[in-house]
């Protein structure tokens, strides 16, 4: 077992459950040394100016640290808990469900949602017996996905839409994900790009706008 890996996880999964809260360790410890390092040289440029902008300056910035502080510590709160359920839910699988032959051959373009991937089901003569589509988590993508085709064991209450799936690559590295309607995901992804350029459209014509008043 791996210094700071889980017990009670699939041992498939305890490497990964490792490595995600050794780097939200990392995260915490950055993201102190960052607030310590401003702290410090605002402190030191109030000590040594010793004016009362310097000072105002000083107060301000403390308290929006401790706004900062308390923020990223409710963001990373939340990411460990919304991990860490993903991976009971895989450990769950793991367990419970019997691993099937799959074909799984990664679709690109890649987006930042996930890997969007076909998962080929194979029938008792090794022959592809239909398939579906799945999204690996981007935040478990620390182990490389081969560009091409490869076998893998998914384990899955059923292969539906909306269902969790893990899948064990050779060597019994795991892929978290769901499987997902691929039309609605792409209806999903059109639509928050709409979304996007209209918020970024509106934010220009509020800038020219605002300069043709001549505000």
């Amino acid at each position: 077992m791996t210094e700071g890996s889980v017990p009670t996880l699939h041992p498939s999964l305890q490497n990964l459950g490792a490595t995600h809260r050794r780097r939200l360790r990392w995260l915490g410890l950055l993201f102190f040394m960052v607030m310590a390092g401003t702290l410090v040289f605002l402190m030191s440029n109030a000590l040594t100016r010793g004016d009362l902008g310097s000072l105002v300056l000083l107060v301000v910035s403390g308290g929006m640290m401790l706004v900062a502080l308390a923020v990223i510590g409710a963001l990373l709160w939340h990411h460990d808990r919304r991990l860490s359920e993903r991976l009971h839910v895989a450990d769950r699988l793991l367990r419970q469900c019997r691993p099937q032959e799959v074909r799984l051959i990664p679709v690109r373009p890649n987006t930042r949602a996930g890997i969007l991937v076909e998962l080929h089901a194979l029938d008792s003569t090794g022959a592809r017996a239909g398939s579906v589509d799945a999204l690996i988590y981007p935040a478990f993508r620390w182990s490389l996905l081969p560009p091409h085709e490869i076998a893998v064991q998914v384990y899955c209450v059923e292969l539906k839409p909306g269902n969790d799936v893990v899948a064990l690559q050779s060597g019994g590295v795991p892929l978290l994900g769901k499987v997902i309607d691929r039309n609605a995901f792409v209806r999903q992804i059109l639509l928050s790009r709409l979304a996007m350029l209209a918020v970024l459209g509106a934010v220009l014509a509020g800038i020219l706008i605002f300069e043709g008043v001549g505000w």
